[in-house]
């Protein structure tokens, strides 16, 4: 007999190849292993461009009018914006463009600006706009800077810090509570008057006599020198004694015989306190090319060198620390995947000869490795979802593996040597085996295609599947037929004793017993079999129609930070907010204690209380004197309660005083941003809008469990209308005139800035703060007219008031208004709550108020993305289709075989109904990866089966023969895809909450497919051949009577 040939044969006869590749493997994972970065989330970039505009004493109205629209008319026509949301807020506007996917963003951002420059019509007064691509940073830790120094010592300190951690390797470092000074000139009007000059002509006067200007360089033929003025004033006394103008008796008047000059923090900055005590919060960022755990390392050895050396009562906070977070979640899945390999390991050295198990085991570091390798070449990096994707892989890496092996162990068994029963196998597995990986490749394929920001971070997790999969083929073709031919030539010699040799005799007497009489059962009443497994999955399905098995987008997971945000109502005193911020951190305090009392633990981590600065919003963007808001950072791991259960407390213990306008405690969750109940209302009209939105807001009040219910479109301030009267038009003035004398006086004239050592500092002229915080200054507030005179206010302008808007939005140009709302999903579910809306309160809001809907936060996300899975579902389910009748050149066969995808999803619905778990985004992305996995034995079985009857079996006894000699690998293979997971099914633990709903689709899905597979598949078989029984005899008898007759 001729030797075998082709590429298997050479690995497996030749003495080293095999082991070479397998090395090579090796090494090339443990290279890429040791290169590849650590971080939580793959790295992926944000195409998204931002443009930013201050004008500092402008309405929300007047940014709308004069800054976005006229930009959202200049950048409407760029193909290349996928969505662009404006927002126009008081003092300034700012706009957001979402990119097409695929488009390179350095060359929109070039285009976008020459537009934006282009735009002739922009305010004078505003700033230049900013204009640029927002960048990912990903947080490392914040650490905050407390004790009894004042804010000015604190702030010296932590650009001390700053400058040492950037030195050690940290990249970005942002500051909150990092006191911003300004010099403020203070003219009382009366001065004005007197002298009659206007604050913008001070401003300029002060603008051009400091500042340090070049001359150009002297005496050129003898020795140069560089002539140069050096006026630039830095110090209050430097203004104070600054020149302004000689008045008529010819005494030289300087600023500081007309004005009181002070150094001061900016009005309205916000700033933190710790337990009352002044601080400075740090925010330590890393870009996508620095390894999270390694940033880490720099950050806390940092902390280790530096706490010995603080000044006395001085003290630092670490908190949100993410790198332990990264850390743990790491931790976790890695033990959890070593538990799942030993229950791998487990069930193959239980079900398979010992050296055939070991080599088999062996190809799950070697295929893994390999993984790695290709992961790093393509950019990837050690994340969440690649852990988890090789998690999921623990099982499904054996697959291909167990096949060839457990077909050698058979044809060994037989009789047949080491070499060709290892060689044999993996011929006769190929066909199958390849047709299995095709079709859970296809399966996985349409996860790359998801679009948006949760795609991309999904998007790891078909890639890793995938390269393991194409690792595993490889491995179980080219690397273990060497190692079974060469461990199995010593198999005569040993014999199975023991327990491995008890539980062998049990498994075949199962399998030739009761497992073939189940199956002939099967088959003979296939009527029965089949309506049971349609009705069953029928019954599923209803349930998650009817709501019984609820569904939820993302899946709340409780975070560690806690927020009570509050904003009182215009003209609040300081004293009156900062007095309930003590209040809110006296009853959390309160609350601490009560919790440590019974239940002996405490949860609190950090307490920090922001000032004049709210976080309604997640961009902590609101930022006025009557807002605040107390930050709780609780402890990582496990609690004794729930986010919910403790923001109920501590609101028990809240006493609310009159004059708040809005009070939200809100949790900051895992996983995307936005609120699981948001609804756009589009309308052209403010006042409808507002109407509508309060109508809904109201509506939402009465759905239990919905909580935080608010809107973006919040009233500001009291607005003074002003309008010239007949006396200010004949003395020449107009309203732009007015308004920039009123702008100086009230907001200040911005003279210059100067540098001083890190900081910016802004040099004002202003009204005196006695004469700016009283509004009868507007009556006589000299006026300064043309030939230089002044008159009061009152005699030029009258006055009207009205209610002012804090913000407003646009999307597409459109006006609109986002309700928006927390949910307890616990409670209540937010799909039932938007069909419930639907069917009645929305398609009437539209009606009366002549306003469009959309979803914005997570029921965008969910709506979008749902989409997306159905159209990739379809492409999966047609590219198995397409493999399957190319493996079987069959479009009958195929049908067969995908008659398991329903029977899995039959069993991922019981498992989510028996774990009282909500269909997630993950559940659906697990049921991608079952529909690829659970056909896989299903192929073996139809393979062999058809080999049986190529042989001339009769159709049942082949259906039952194929079940049993096969009985071995498909549930094996089954086993251990279920053991990889099994662990991460059980975990409690915060960190892998995201991950138990795909772990149930997949375990359970298999589990019970795999069950039925052995019963439902014999009988689908058993109508497909009768079927082409009867097909073949109807083709014979039309044949026989068309057939001419002969000499006819």
């Amino acid at each position: 007999m001729s030797e075998p040939k082709g590429i298997i044969a050479t690995f497996a006869t030749h003495r080293v190849a095999s082991n070479l590749l397998m090395f090579l493997f090796i090494l090339a994972g443990l290279w890429a292993l040791k290169k590849m970065n650590t971080q939580f989330f793959p790295n992926f970039e944000l195409e998204y461009i931002s443009i930013a505009v201050p004008w500092s004493g402008a309405s929300a109205e007047d940014v709308e009018r004069s800054i976005i629209i006229p930009m959202e008319q200049e950048l409407k026509t760029l193909t290349e914006v996928k969505k662009m949301t404006a927002t126009a807020r008081s003092g300034s506007g700012s706009i957001v463009l979402e990119l097409e996917e695929g488009v390179i963003v350095g060359d929109v951002l070039d285009r976008v600006k020459q537009r934006v420059e282009s735009i002739r019509n922009l305010p004078d007064e505003a700033e230049r706009p900013v204009i640029q691509q927002i960048e990912r940073f990903s947080p490392i830790a914040n650490i905050v800077i407390m004790g009894s120094e004042s804010l000015p010592e604190l702030a010296m300190l932590a650009r001390q810090f700053e400058d040492e951690l950037l030195g050690r390797g940290i990249r970005k470092i942002n500051f909150v509570g990092m006191p911003a000074e300004e010099i403020a000139i203070k003219v009382p009007s009366s001065t004005l008057h007197e002298t009659g000059l206007s604050l913008t002509e001070i401003a300029n006067r002060v603008r051009q006599n400091s500042t340090d200007l070049p001359a150009g360089t002297a005496a050129k033929d003898e020795v140069s020198k560089q002539v140069r003025s050096l006026s630039q004033q830095r110090t209050v006394q430097g203004f104070e004694e600054m020149p302004l103008f000689t008045d008529s008796s010819g005494r030289l008047l300087r600023v500081g015989d007309l004005a009181e000059v002070e150094r001061r923090p900016q009005e309205d900055e916000p700033y933190i306190t710790v337990n009352g005590q002044p601080a400075i919060e740090m925010l330590m960022m890393r870009t996508e090319s620095e390894d999270t755990l390694r940033t880490a390392r720099i950050f806390t050895q940092w902390l280790e060198d530096v706490r010995p050396r603080l000044p006395q009562g001085v003290s630092i906070k670490v908190y949100n620390e993410r790198w332990k977070h990264l850390r743990d979640r790491i931790n976790l899945l890695l033990e959890n995947g070593i538990s799942g390999l030993i229950l791998v390991i487990a069930t193959l050295f239980l079900f398979l000869n010992v050296r055939v198990a070991f080599w088999v085991t062996v190809g799950i570091p070697v295929s893994f490795l390999a993984t790695l390798t290709v992961l790093y070449l393509t950019g990837g990096t050690i994340n969440m979802i690649s852990l988890f994707a090789l998690i999921m892989a623990l099982g499904i890496i054996v697959d291909d593996a167990i096949v060839v092996g457990e077909d050698t162990l058979t044809h060994l068994e037989m009789g047949e040597s080491a070499e060709r029963a290892s060689v044999g196998g993996a011929r006769r597995m190929f066909a199958p085996v390849l047709a299995s990986s095709m079709t859970t490749i296809a399966a996985f394929l349409p996860l790359t295609m998801l679009h948006g920001v949760m795609g991309k971070i999904a998007f790891d997790l078909p890639v890793v599947i995938i390269c393991v999969i194409i690792a595993s083929v490889v491995e179980c073709f080219l690397i273990l037929p060497g190692h079974l031919n060469h461990s199995l030539r010593k198999q005569k010699e040993e014999k199975t004793t023991g327990f491995k040799a008890n539980f062998d005799r049990k498994f075949v007497a199962f399998r030739e017993k009761r497992l073939r009489t189940a199956v002939d059962a099967a088959i003979k009443n296939r009527g029965s079999v089949i309506v049971a497994g349609l009705s069953a999955f029928a019954l599923m399905l209803s349930l998650v129609f009817t709501g019984v098995i609820k569904t939820t987008f993302f899946p709340a997971v409780d975070g560690n930070e806690i927020r009570a945000n509050v904003e009182f109502h215009a003209g609040t005193s300081k004293k009156t907010v900062d007095a309930f911020l003590v209040h809110l951190e006296d009853s959390l305090q309160q609350t601490r204690r009560q919790i440590q009392n019974e239940f002996d633990q405490d949860i609190l981590n950090a307490v920090i209380t922001y000032h004049g600065r709210s976080f309604f919003d997640i961009t902590g963007r609101e930022v006025n004197r009557e807002s605040g808001a107390v930050i709780v950072d609780l402890v990582s791991g496990q609690r004794p309660m729930t986010n919910a259960e403790f923001i109920r407390r501590w609101q028990d213990n809240i006493a609310k005083p009159p004059g708040i306008k809005r009070f939200a405690m809100t949790q900051r969750e895992a996983g995307p941003a936005g609120k699981p109940i948001a609804i756009r209302l589009i309308g052209n009209d403010i006042q409808a809008l507002k109407a509508a939105s309060l109508e809904l807001q109201a509506a939402l009040a009465r759905y239990r469990g919905v909580s935080n219910i608010d809107d973006d479109l919040p009233w500001g301030k009291e607005q003074l209308i002003y309008e010239l009267t007949p006396t200010g038009r004949q003395l020449g003035l107009d309203t732009a005139t007015i308004g920039r004398q009123l702008r100086a006086a009230f907001d200040g004239n911005l003279a210059q800035i100067f540098n001083q050592d890190d900081d910016e500092i802004e040099v004002r002229v202003t009204l005196p703060d006695n004469e700016r915080n009283s509004t009868q200054t507007l009556e006589y507030f000299p006026v300064t007219l043309a030939s230089g005179a002044t008159v009061p206010l009152s005699e030029v302008v009258r006055f009207e008031s009205r209610q002012g808007i804090e913000k407003l939005n646009h999307t597409d140009g459109a006006l609109n208004v986002t309700v928006s709302a927390d949910l307890d999903d616990k409670i209540a579910n937010a799909n039932e709550i938007f069909a419930d809306l639907n069917a009645g309160l929305l398609p009437d809001l539209q009606r009366r108020y002549s306003v469009n809907l959309g979803l914005e936060g997570k029921a965008q996300d969910q709506q979008e993305t749902l989409q997306e899975m159905r159209l990739g579902m379809m492409i999966g389910l047609a590219l198995i289709f397409i493999v399957l009748s190319w493996v079987f050149s069959s479009y009958i066969w195929p049908l067969a075989v995908m008659a398991a995808i329903p029977l899995g999803l039959t069993g991922s619905l019981i498992g989510h109904l028996i774990m009282n778990k909500d269909l997630s985004m993950f559940s659906l992305m697990g049921l991608f990866g079952l529909s690829g996995i659970v056909v896989n034995d299903s192929i073996v079985l139809i393979t062999f089966f058809s080999q049986l009857r190529e042989r001339g079996m009769a159709v049942h006894e082949a259906i039952v023969e194929a079940i049993c000699a096969r009985f071995r690998a498909v549930v094996l293979t089954s086993m251990t895809t279920v053991a990889g997971l099994l662990p991460i099914l059980f975990e409690t633990s915060l960190q892998a909450q995201f991950l138990i709903p795909m772990a149930i689709s997949i375990v359970f899905g298999l589990a019970y497919g795999t069950f039925l597979i052995l019963f439902f598949v014999p009988a689908m078989i058993t109508y497909l051949e009768s079927g082409k029984l009867r097909l073949t005899g109807v083709t014979a008898k039309l044949h026989n009577r068309i057939r001419p007759v002969p000499g006819g």
